[in-house]
């Protein structure tokens, strides 16, 4: 699945492509570059692990990708919200058409659009990776601060 999700990443249709950078030019992916660098940090030893010795710049934001797809998720609560979101906007637009059976029409969402949902989350999280690809190496080449290290400065 997580080299699936990576290599679709690659394969994206031109309107696929439009709609993230449409996304990205609009600012609605900005806290996503936060969610990246969070994530980049707290797997940083498994990311440079994965690169291995050859970490060069190209090497780690491929190891980063592909950890990304792997774990599916960069902020699981900021998804989970997002995610909820979406039911709630589907909540409202099957109310608007009288249907008010709330609990079939989250299962129903769900069952319909939750993998798609998710997939193109992880393919707008590839995308900033892309487009944050200096941040992200400049992050995992920088030497660590120890907690120690950290309180004396």
């Amino acid at each position: 699945m997580s080299l699936d999700n990576v290599t679709a990443h690659d394969n994206l249709t031109e309107a696929e492509r439009f709609a993230l950078e449409l996304r990205w030019y609009e600012g609605r992916m900005l806290r996503y570059a936060e969610w990246l660098t969070a994530f980049a940090d707290r797997h940083r030893e498994e990311i440079l692990m994965a690169a291995g010795a050859a970490a060069d710049s190209a090497v780690l934001l491929a190891a980063t990708k592909r950890l990304i797809a792997e774990c599916g998720s960069m902020h699981l609560a900021g998804e989970l919200k997002d995610q909820r979101r979406e039911i709630e906007n589907e909540l409202w637009y099957r109310g608007e058409r009288g249907e008010h059976d709330r609990a079939g029409i989250q299962q129903d969402w769900t069952a319909r659009h939750a993998a798609a949902w998710r997939r193109w989350r992880i393919q707008e999280y590839l995308f900033i990776a892309d487009r944050c690809a200096c941040q992200v190496v400049a992050l995992l080449q920088s030497p660590t601060i120890s907690s120690a290290e950290s309180k004396a400065q």
